[in-house]
């Protein structure tokens, strides 16, 4: 049976902002995410995901959607694919799909070239591959038993690519969540249970490392995937920002 969008973004364990018009998925833990990719607007292996000037598709609640998962991507280094749909249509606006390959996904690089961003295909990748990749990648990121708190960076280190990326400390990364004993550290809902029998939750620097933030245990928490969301698009995120930093002023007063 052929699996929709909706099913092969949940076996993948990536999540849409909004699965009624979100058009791409991500998972901020393991860092990766999945864009739909037109099959007949490829151009020598090459796809055009979004385009300053195209002022009319970008008011799309979609395309704004995809706009910041595009910027995270870049930013933090995302492993990208691409999930291969036909159009009911090619001539219609907005489009309707078809059908969607659900056997492989497309290993993409992203690409900014002056006001556009390209996904450039590197290879073909098997469905399922990836879901095992990722079911894997999700035990090794559970919360992790860490014996001393780590120092962290202040300053993280830096690597060139389309922008800066920043190599988080995973030390840090692990401490935070261990610290948070499988609750949120902001709301202190319960992360569901991971096969391996850690809880599952998401690290979230507050001032990011693209604004400079440090890479420490003064500016990472551990929260649920819904109060992550909204430290990244909700209306409220500045609010919850300050609410965050006093949450580890006390939390590192305590350690």
């Amino acid at each position: 049976m052929k699996k929709n969008r909706t099913k092969i973004f949940e076996e993948l364990d990536v999540h849409a902002t909004n699965l009624r018009w979100s058009w791409c998925a991500k998972n901020e833990s393991l860092k990766i995410s999945v864009f739909t990719i037109w099959k007949d607007e490829e151009r020598d292996g090459t796809w055009l995901l979004h385009d300053d000037d195209d002022s009319v598709l970008n008011k799309r609640l979609g395309a704004k959607d995809q706009e910041e998962v595009l910027k995270l991507s870049i930013s933090d280094s995302f492993t990208i694919y691409g999930l291969i749909a036909e159009a009911v249509n090619p001539n219609d606006s907005p489009r309707s799909i078809k059908r969607i390959d659900d056997q492989n996904l497309v290993r993409l690089r992203l690409e900014k070239k002056g006001k556009k961003i390209y996904a450039k295909k590197i290879r073909i990748v098997p469905f399922l591959e990836v879901i095992k990749n990722n079911k894997s990648n999700l035990k090794l990121h559970g919360i992790l038993d860490l014996e001393n708190p780590p120092l962290g960076k202040e300053f993280p280190d830096r690597a060139l690519s389309i922008a800066f990326s920043f190599k988080r400390d995973q030390k840090v990364r692990k401490y935070v969540l261990k610290r948070a004993k499988g609750k949120c550290e902001y709301c202190g809902e319960i992360g569901f249970e991971l096969k391996g029998g850690e809880n599952y939750l998401e690290t979230h620097h507050i001032i990011s490392l693209a604004n400079q933030g440090p890479d420490n245990l003064g500016n990472v928490i551990a929260l649920c995937s819904n109060h992550h969301r909204q430290a990244h698009y909700g209306i409220n995120a500045e609010d919850l920002e300050k609410e965050f930093l006093e949450i580890l002023v006390e939390k590192n007063q305590k350690h």
